[in-house]
């Protein structure tokens, strides 16, 4: 099976400098050694741990062989043209056209990845539990922060290739809980029941045993693992779920070590990951120029109508997307991560941090889980204008004016899909939540609720007869 085959082939040697006491984030060796003994003592078990971050990090090459992170490709673009926040300047077979089928090029970005954390979280697993020489403490933070990890991928495999809003529904993932072989290569779908139940039973695992802040924050700490519940369950969407999104939410916001950051432009054009806000993230090479290649030079995705419509009246418009001269002309731009000039275009290392939780969203699901349970308007209405605020908003006339669950659950999903803009997927995820009618209104080009769900890549049905392709595709 091409696929899973490719999921092991990926875990070729790679360093990557990430600091503290895992100096190199090397990805796990050949098959062979993956699956062998190569955890033996604490440093060996920090350099297989590290493997999984590098999938996390989606670590790899740019087109000229440049060891790079492309975090931006599979985290920022993909979901961003999805939500129709980004459209493909070149025009043409763009996922913004939303006229994707499971053959389309680059529909397997998500898959490829999500797999390859899964499996070198497995063999990891796998290959630390027998060995006794790791300090009883370390060893099970690790196996926290591999759990986490594979709690993060799974959830990222059903919210883009699972029918994530039906728990009826058998067609969840491919739930993989041992490392590769040709032994267990070509697996059924789970239900999606059965998926939730897998990725919240390692995160509840993970939990306790995750640190309060771990050595830097492009590893795993309790409460992202906290945040990625949250962002589970509200996609679950239960009443049960909306009540544990308040107290999941409740609890980051006032006893995580996070904060506000106090204007939100300083995170992306300053700060990067050294802000306070931000719980996870994906740091780059230090050598690495892709996304700022991507985005400012070449200008490959740029802001949609969708995108200069959420935007409009809004301070951060000014910032966020602008007209940038490059060498092929003036074009209008994502530059939400770009601080330089727009003129005289030159490379900023700022530009390319990858942002996967930050504590906003905690405030932004609050207040939508609120909403859900018929809770307190004026208490959801709170938590929106504190982000607002901090996006330097000071007219809050919309927000006021929302005097229905349903008017202000737009109000508050079009903030998530503002606020993250190409970013971790959250604008992609937010859009779906809102009733059919509503996503047809913001994106016309999803014509059939179907499209909602991408098709299981035809590089996976293809070799595996068990896979099921999802309706529509």
């Amino acid at each position: 099976m091409r696929t899973t085959i490719h999921y092991i082939a990926i875990l070729s040697l790679s360093g990557l400098a990430f600091g503290a006491c895992r100096k190199q984030l090397n990805v796990l060796p050949t098959t062979q050694e993956v699956d062998g003994n190569i955890i033996t003592d604490q440093k060996s078990a920090a350099t297989a741990l590290n493997g999984v971050y590098y999938q996390f990090a989606c670590g790899g090459v740019d087109v000229n062989s440049v060891p790079s992170t492309l975090w931006y490709e599979t985290n920022e673009e993909f979901p961003g043209q999805l939500s129709g926040m980004l459209n493909y300047t070149e025009g043409g077979g763009g996922f913004d056209e939303h006229a994707y089928n499971a053959k389309s090029y680059g529909i397997d970005i998500v898959w490829n990845n999500a797999y390859a954390i899964v499996n070198a979280a497995n063999g990891f697993l796998k290959n630390i539990a027998p060995v006794t020489t790791i300090e009883s403490s370390a060893k099970t933070q690790m196996i926290a922060e591999a759990k986490f990890l594979r709690a993060y991928a799974n959830s990222q495999l059903l919210l883009y290739y699972g029918q994530f809003n039906d728990t009826t529904s058998p067609l969840g993932i491919i739930l993989r809980t041992e490392f590769v072989t040709q032994d267990n290569i070509y697996l059924s779908r789970v239900s999606v029941a059965t998926t939730y139940d897998s990725i919240l039973a390692d995160l509840y695992n993970a939990i306790p045993n995750l640190p309060n802040l771990n050595t830097a924050n492009y590893y795993a700490n309790v409460w992202a693992a906290k945040l990625l519940e949250a962002r589970v369950l509200i996609n679950r969407g239960g009443t049960a779920d909306y009540a544990q999104v308040i107290s999941l939410t409740q609890d980051i916001i006032a006893n995580g070590p996070f904060s506000l950051d106090a204007n939100v432009q300083n995170i992306f054009w300053t700060e990067g990951l050294a802000s306070n806000e931000v719980i996870l993230g994906a740091q780059p090479y230090p050598s690495q120029n892709v996304k700022w290649t991507s985005y400012i030079y070449h200008d490959d995705y740029g802001p949609s109508t969708l995108m200069q419509q959420l935007f409009n009246g809004d301070p951060r418009a000014a910032w966020c997307e602008q007209t940038v001269v490059n060498p092929y002309g003036a074009h209008p731009a994502v530059t939400k991560y770009y601080p330089g000039s727009i003129n005289d275009i030159l490379f900023t290392p700022v530009t390319e941090n990858g942002y996967a939780f930050r504590l906003t969203e905690a405030y932004l699901l609050q207040a939508e889980a609120i909403v859900a349970s018929n809770g307190s308007l004026a208490a959801a209405k709170t938590l929106l204008t504190t982000v607002l605020t901090k996006a330097g908003v000071t007219d809050f006339t919309a927000v006021n004016s929302a005097n229905t669950p349903a008017a202000l659950q737009l109000q508050i999903i079009e903030e998530e899909m503002r606020n993250f803009v190409s970013e971790a997927g959250q604008d992609w995820f937010a859009l779906r939540r809102l009733p059919f009618a509503t996503i047809q209104s913001l994106e016309p080009t999803i014509t059939l609720p179907g499209l909602l769900i991408l098709p299981i890549p035809y590089s996976e049905t293809s070799e595996n007869a068990n896979a099921q392709q999802n309706p529509d595709y």
